[in-house]
């Protein structure tokens, strides 16, 4: 599986991993629809394919994403017709969504610019790793809008309703050091040193067993809204789930084998 359209790169690898590339350099990978159809499409397809690992989202160039297209912008502010960005607005709302419920884990490269959307679609993401040249900006404040593609909801879970206010109120870029300290990146890492924490991460990834990891991550993400009566139900009808499955009956038979041996 691997395809360029003229804004999204697809390339499947040997260990079974798709890389989805977001690809307008010129524009600093700015989300525009034509780019954000073909992402939520790419997401869509390795969902329902049966014999990918994951899914790695990156950016094009020396940037990951500058958010959405201002001179999409422009056009409805030109016009005096701003529900013409309707079908745009839902698209990324789409796409966000799409990415935060994937069956597969999702890895986010997070170099240079990150700003607006472009951070909500990397919060979409189960995991993110970030250079040392990383810098995120929210955008929005200055622009009077509000935070989209899902940030308004991940941005506070993940760093906590407190710095998502500070992020906000003070509009200024959020350094790299400072990303990682208040969570908002999983790793920092030397530019030059970004394949090797990728590889890394892939490993980790490709260990994974794929049904019990979507349940995880759906409990995990329940866990956000439920109380602990509702979790706890959630959780024993998910655990009957996966222990039906051929690897839970492997791994159990193989590691009790295991033991008798050393007992023996």
């Amino acid at each position: 599986m691997s395809a360029k359209t003229d804004v999204l790169w697809v390339q499947r690898d040997p260990d079974g991993f798709l890389t989805l590339t977001l690809h307008r350099p010129e524009k600093l990978n700015a989300l525009n629809p034509d780019l954000l159809a073909a992402l939520k499409q790419a997401v869509e397809d390795a969902n329902n394919a049966g014999d990918l690992n994951g899914i790695i989202l990156q950016g094009s160039g020396e940037n990951f994403c500058a958010g959405g297209d201002i001179f999409n912008m422009r056009e409805a502010v030109d016009t005096q017709d701003i529900h013409a960005l309707s079908p745009f607005l839902a698209l990324l709302e789409e796409t966000a969504a799409s990415l935060y419920t994937s069956r597969l884990p999702t890895l986010c490269i997070l170099d240079g610019i990150v700003a607006g959307a472009g951070l909500g679609l990397a919060l979409a993401c189960d995991l993110r790793v970030a250079t040392t040249r990383t810098q995120c900006h929210l955008a929005f404040p200055t622009l009077g809008a509000i935070p989209d593609a899902a940030s308004s909801y991940l941005l506070p879970h993940v760093i906590g309703y407190p710095r998502a206010m500070e992020f906000y109120i003070r509009n200024t870029p959020l350094d790299a050091e400072t990303g990682r300290a208040w969570g908002l990146f999983h790793e920092l890492t030397p530019r030059e040193k970004l394949s090797e924490c990728i590889r890394l991460w892939k490993e980790k990834m490709r260990q994974l067993h794929l049904r019990g990891f979507h349940l995880t991550k759906t409990l995990f993400q329940q866990a956000l809204s439920h109380d602990l009566t509702s979790q706890v139900q959630a959780e024993y009808f998910g655990q009957l789930t996966a222990m039906t499955s051929e690897h839970f009956a492997r791994m159990v038979t193989a590691l009790t084998s295991k033991g008798k041996k050393q007992t023996s």
